[in-house]
């Protein structure tokens, strides 16, 4: 793997960029709090990077932010966002990793960090929102944000060259391949944003600002491709080994996209022509944000029968029982399953243990909840959900242990990017924890770095 090229800005200043970025996005948009959405799309981030990168500066943290358009986008510090829209053209997991793959190689060849340094050259101030307005586009998203003519004015000095997004392409492409995920999916990803972005440079101001496919580029990257296709055999799916699987987690992060009353009338019509149960389980999804639990159960447990016969089904209506209150039916189904091994095992495994946690808690075993929320914690694929702690901190406090209670809140606001709360919290903490304890330990260095900065 290519090592990565240094910008005149510091490491420091690249994670120092990234939370704040992440902090902007956090408090003006809606982050997807799925525990299995957020800790598949990190444990496919660790797979590429563990196989496909020899080394990196960064840690990787993936977000999904709930808005329909086609966009992904990374700041610097190893931070990735992707949007919901995205999954709507997605195929397959070989297509997403070679989207998150490119830009982990933005991030490693740390091209917006260069273009930063060229701006503070210039003497323009470059804020978290300005930033985090242009990756987002003019859409809805970025208005939100507050994209304004400063950060318009700089969509130039910020946006990729093409230099850039072939260097991404090439690293992006020895990535995936090394990965072993099909390098073919990431031509076909980026032939799909070329089609449904025509017009996004005249009307929305959407990714092509900052990923230009100009036919030049296009076809740079079927050369590319073409040079590895004879190694190719098709998508791999070589994290989670099922397409089925894959299917299935599209199905429930778009389900994020649209308001539950509209999305369910839409369904409903669709079903009235087709008797499909992949529309009968997105309708169940549908109607299970929505709230109306009896007819979201109907359609649920009809699906399952149709579908091929997963266990991974089981855990949806799990969920649907833990949400509609019913925490023994919720948990009798959970006690009755049980994953092992890596992969998609591990996922399985999580959103077992973590409903499972939840669900105890709701029936008075704090400590077998306590021992499972331990138990997903040491496998920390649940670091970049702030929902986690939240649930883990709440426990603590039942359980009257209040020094893992405010260090967990803490990690709560610091994943939304809520750092002066999470400095709060982390002192809170430091009193009730045992001293030279790693979690004191870890605490306390988050409070001399938050003095620190806020000297600077």
């Amino acid at each position: 793997m290519i090592c990565p090229l240094y910008a005149l800005i510091s490491l420091e200043e690249e994670e120092k960029i990234g939370k704040e970025v992440l902090q902007e996005v956090s408090k003006n948009l809606t982050l997807i709090n799925d525990p299995e959405a957020i800790a598949y799309v990190n444990l496919l981030g660790e797979t590429l990077a563990r196989r496909g990168i020899t080394f990196s500066p960064f840690k990787f943290r993936f977000y999904i932010i709930k808005d329909k358009t086609f966009n992904a986008f990374s700041v610097p510090g190893g931070y990735i966002f992707l949007n919901t829209g995205l999954f709507d053209f997605l195929e397959s997991e070989d297509e997403l990793a070679g989207i998150m793959a490119h830009e982990m190689s933005h991030n490693l060849a740390r091209h917006v960090a260069k273009r930063i340094e060229n701006i503070k050259r210039m003497q323009i101030a470059t804020t978290a929102a300005t930033l985090a307005a242009i990756f987002l586009g003019g859409g809805e998203a970025g208005q939100i944000v507050g994209i304004t003519g400063t950060a318009l004015a700089q969509t130039k000095l910020l946006a990729y060259s093409r230099m850039d997004e072939e260097e991404a392409d090439r690293m992006g492409f020895e990535i995936v391949t090394k990965a072993g995920f099909n390098p073919e999916a990431m031509v076909r990803i980026f032939q799909k944003l070329s089609r449904e972005s025509t017009f996004s440079i005249e009307l929305n101001y959407r990714y092509l600002l900052t990923h230009p496919l100009p036919p030049e580029r296009m076809n740079y990257l079927q050369n590319l491709s073409e040079k590895l296709i004879p190694y190719s055999k098709g998508d791999t799916y070589a994290l989670s080994n099922d397409p089925v699987y894959f299917k299935r987690l599209k199905k429930r992060i778009i389900a994020y996209e649209e308001e539950p009353s509209d999305l369910i009338l839409t369904l409903k019509n669709r079903l009235s022509e087709d008797r499909d149960p992949w529309l009968k389980y997105e309708l169940a999804l549908a109607l299970m944000q929505g709230r109306f639990f009896v007819e979201a159960e109907n359609y649920m447990k009809e699906a399952i029968t149709e579908l091929p016969p997963k266990p991974y089904f089981e855990l949806d209506l799990a969920e649907l029982y833990y949400q509609r209150g019913l925490y023994d039916k919720a948990r009798n189904i959970l006690k009755r399953l049980e994953f092992t091994g890596e992969g998609l095992a591990k996922i399985l495994e999580l959103k077992r243990k973590y409903l499972l946690a939840r669900a105890l808690s709701e029936l008075g075993d704090l400590k077998g909840s306590y021992s499972l929320f331990k138990e997903l914690e040491e496998e920390n694929l649940l670091r970049q959900d702030p929902y986690f702690y939240y649930y883990f901190g709440l426990l603590c406090a039942r359980l009257d242990n209040l020094g893992e209670s405010h260090f967990y809140f803490g990690k709560y606001y610091e994943n939304r990017g809520d750092f002066k709360t999470a400095l709060y919290h982390y002192k809170k903490s430091l009193p009730f924890l045992k001293k030279n304890s790693k979690m004191y330990l870890e605490a306390k260095s988050k409070v001399e770095a938050g003095e620190k900065g806020a000297r600077n």
